[in-house]
């Protein structure tokens, strides 16, 4: 049975959110401009309510339980942009604020993008949090109710009431190990690529440039390996004779490191656009907008 919303307080998240913040009720009442009985009095019907001690006190403060932290990582962020939204005196400022901001992706975002992202907003943010959680089918939905602030993904999801926006445009290319005993120079041909065995990711039943091309006859490929992670990908062709196809940022950027060559796809592939996803609820949160936009920069300047 679901909660019913009309029965919950919503006064005391507030108070949840500065409990979580200060770990102590002293803290959290001075934080809040509280005594700190009502602090304690707060606290106890919010247990009531959600049938959950939420802290356990001990020598070190108020420490939170498992249901504590759950909802807090759902509701802080929440309530941040909310608190933004309702003071004019509260908009972000990325030199203090201590926002995280959750994306939804695969390893591509975390190997590729992420680490030039984090130089960028650095200069500005020292102390925002860039949380990345596997994309899965519950993306939009995710996005939908700010569990998630965006989704870099290949596939532009076919749900119109997301914001989409292409990020970037990748080609995809051949990898193999160096001294691999067949595939030797910048260019591997079908024939090779088709004798090869392959490591690959698991279908996501819906269709890319080169799954098209991998469905049409004489294009059957000899999968060796399925594994979760582009990552996982470059590993196992580093240490065996599988090969694989990856996108051209990612080759070029671990290909030395890994000791793999980077070929050209044996085929005219189009290029594959990689789209930054987000709820239009987000439009005019101002954090939002500026990490939006230092995500573009970080992959043009």
């Amino acid at each position: 049975m679901k909660l019913n919303l009309r029965s919950v307080d919503l006064n005391l998240l507030p108070v949840f959110d500065a409990i979580m913040e200060a770990g102590q009720l002293s803290r959290a009442a001075e934080a809040l401009g509280m005594s700190q009985p009502a602090i304690s009095a707060a606290l106890q019907r919010l247990r009531h309510t959600l049938g959950d001690p939420l802290f356990v006190r001990t020598r070190q403060g108020m420490v939170p339980t498992p249901r504590a932290r759950e909802l807090h990582a759902s509701l802080s962020q929440q309530l941040g942009a909310l608190r933004d939204t309702l003071d004019p005196a509260n908009r972000f400022v990325p030199a203090t604020s201590n926002r995280c901001f959750r994306v939804l992706s695969n390893d591509y975002f975390e190997m590729v993008v992420l680490p030039s992202l984090l130089t960028r907003i650095r200069q500005e943010a020292p102390n925002v949090v860039v949380e990345v959680a596997l994309a899965d089918d519950n993306m939009p939905r995710k996005l939908a109710t700010a569990r998630a602030d965006i989704a870099v993904d290949a596939f532009a999801t076919e749900n119109d009431q997301l914001r989409r926006q292409v990020l970037l445009e990748e080609r995809l290319v051949v990898v193999a190990r160096q001294g691999h005993p067949v595939i030797q120079g910048n260019n591997c041909s079908k024939q090779q690529f088709l004798e090869a065995e392959h490591v690959v990711l698991p279908d996501r039943n819906r269709r890319l440039p080169l799954d098209q091309i991998l469905n049409e006859p004489g294009w059957q490929r000899r999968t060796g390996a399925r594994v979760t992670q582009f990552a996982s990908m470059l590993a196992t062709c580093s240490r065996s004779d599988m090969i694989a196809t990856v996108p051209e940022r990612m080759a070029r950027q671990y290909a030395g490191a890994l000791g793999l060559q980077t070929l050209a796809f044996p085929a005219t592939i189009p290029p594959l656009p990689v789209y930054l996803l987000w709820a239009p609820v987000m439009d005019t949160d101002p954090a939002h907008q500026w990490f939006r936009q230092r995500l573009l920069d970080s992959l043009t300047g």
